[in-house]
C-alpha cells in the first residue's frame, strides 16, 4: 500500500526545485563555508552528476521502458545493464550529486543540508515504494540484482 506521498513528486521536476530554493536561501541565507578546490570540485561533482543521469535515462530509453518513476507498474524489464550494474538508481545518484555540486559552488551549509534531505527524501518516498513494486513484478531476478548491487553506489 503506498502512504500518499509516495511516488507523487517526479524526482527531475522536483531536484530543480528544491535547487531553486536552495539559490534563493543562499542568497537570503549565506551560512557559508570556502576551501582551496572548491569551485573545481562543484564543477566535478556537476559533471559526475550528469555523466549518472543520462547515460541512465538511455538505457531505459533503449530498453522501451518508462522512466517516469511515479508509475513503476509500466515497467516491462528490468534494466541491469550499465550504470544499473554499478547502482539501482545510477539517475538519482545523479540528482543528488548535481544538488551536492551547487551546494559547493555556493559554500552554503543550508544547502549541503538541503541536498541530503533530497535523498533521504528519495530513499523513503521514491526508492522504497519502486523497490516493493519491482519484487513484486520481477521476484528472484529482481532480489537476485539486490544482492549484488547496492542501492546508491
Amino acid at each position: 500500500m503506498l502512504n500518499k506521498l509516495e511516488l507523487l513528486l517526479p524526482p527531475l521536476p522536483l531536484m530543480f526545485v528544491v535547487a531553486a530554493i536552495m539559490w534563493l536561501l543562499n542568497t537570503f541565507l549565506p551560512i557559508g563555508f570556502y576551501f582551496t578546490g572548491q569551485n573545481m570540485f562543484a564543477i566535478f561533482l556537476l559533471v559526475i552528476g550528469i555523466l549518472f543521469i543520462l547515460p541512465a535515462a538511455i538505457s531505459f530509453l533503449k530498453a522501451k521502458t518508462t522512466v517516469d518513476p511515479r508509475t513503476p507498474e509500466k515497467s516491462n524489464i528490468l534494466v541491469i545493464n550499465g550504470l544499473y550494474k554499478v547502482s539501482r538508481n545510477p539517475m538519482y545518484v545523479g540528482m543528488v550529486t548535481c544538488l551536492f555540486a551547487l551546494s559547493f559552488s555556493q559554500g552554503n551549509v543550508v544547502s549541503l543540508l538541503m541536498s541530503l534531505g533530497f535523498a533521504l527524501y528519495l530513499n523513503r518516498f521514491q526508492i522504497s515504494p519502486e523497490e516493493r513494486f519491482l519484487t513484486e513484478k520481477f521476484g528472484e531476478q529482481y532480489h537476485e540484482y539486490c544482492q549484488n548491487v547496492r542501492r546508491w553506489l
